[in-house]
């Protein structure tokens, strides 16, 4: 019985330092949030929560970034927030904003009748930054659903905000978005 005993109670212990990764210290190692604006400590990005969203997580995301994910409760909805620093040229911005389009199309080709709306593609700037937008359409487990995505870059830093929701709500969702986006400063 303590064989037994020892086999169960060991993977437990080997696992405590994983559940104990995401504590408050580690978290503020990401960002803060004070008085609703997000700094983002690695890339000095910041954000303004309105009223009615919350921080639900930070942590690492793919392509060598961060992610912040966040909670609307008018909505119900869910968006993150993708952070990395990316060295570019200026002058090179347009280009890769261009892109970034075909390769998250590429990225979601396994999504049900995945395509984005060619007529959404807008061209923005945020707070002097170069940006650019997208609305997309997929079906998923029988319900039509959207993504809308924004990416802004500087010279220095890559920011992808993103946000999935039933395409019924797709209007209410993007309007209250969008006022995070537009209140972006990047470095």
């Amino acid at each position: 019985m303590t064989r037994l005993t020892a086999f169960a109670v060991l993977p437990l212990l080997a696992a405590a330092p994983l559940a104990s990764a995401q504590t408050p210290a580690k978290v503020r190692e990401f960002g803060t949030l004070e008085n609703n604006v997000y700094h983002h400590n690695w890339t000095g990005t910041e954000f303004t929560l309105p009223a009615g969203w919350t921080l639900v997580s930070q942590g690492w995301g793919d392509s060598h970034g961060q992610l912040v994910t966040l909670k609307d409760s008018t909505t119900g909805s869910f968006a993150t927030v993708g952070l990395r620093l990316q060295t570019q040229q200026v002058q090179d911005i347009g280009g890769l904003l261009e892109r970034k389009l075909d390769t998250k199309g590429e990225q979601r080709n396994s999504y049900q009748d995945y395509r984005m709306r060619t007529d959404s593609v807008q061209h923005l700037t945020v707070n002097g930054d170069q940006g650019i937008s997208v609305v997309a359409d997929y079906v998923n487990m029988g319900q039509k659903k959207t993504e809308y995505m924004i990416w802004i870059f500087t010279g220095k830093t890559c920011v992808f905000f993103d946000g999935r929701v039933p395409e019924a709500q797709l209007s209410a969702f993007q309007s209250r978005f969008d006022e995070i986006v537009h209140s972006a400063v990047l470095p």
